[in-house]
């Protein structure tokens, strides 16, 4: 039986889910978080559990307001500051 991980995407919605406190049907991976009730607050706390969940620090231009306005648009996000992050330092 081949156990599957969770995608960056599956992982980024889980977290979306826990910070906006979702438990019924859920928000489209491109839909506006805003609608959802996401504030400068609840991204402040999504990113910090992004940075614990994922080991990375976001740098300061992906603190804004169109970083965390979906679920695509915060993986996205996520997935650039992980390849930097796996770049030797110097390049």
């Amino acid at each position: 039986m081949t156990v599957t991980q969770p995608s960056l995407g599956d992982n980024i919605r889980r977290l979306v889910l826990t910070q906006l406190d979702i438990t019924g049907p859920e928000p489209r991976p491109d839909e506006d978080l805003r609608r959802w009730g996401m504030t400068s607050l609840t991204c402040l706390g999504l990113m910090l559990s992004i940075e614990d969940t994922f080991g990375i620090e976001l740098p300061e231009d992906a603190l804004q307001q169109s970083t965390f306005r979906s679920i695509d648009s915060i993986s996205a996000a996520v997935e650039s500051a992980r390849k930097q992050a796996a770049q030797p330092a110097g390049e």
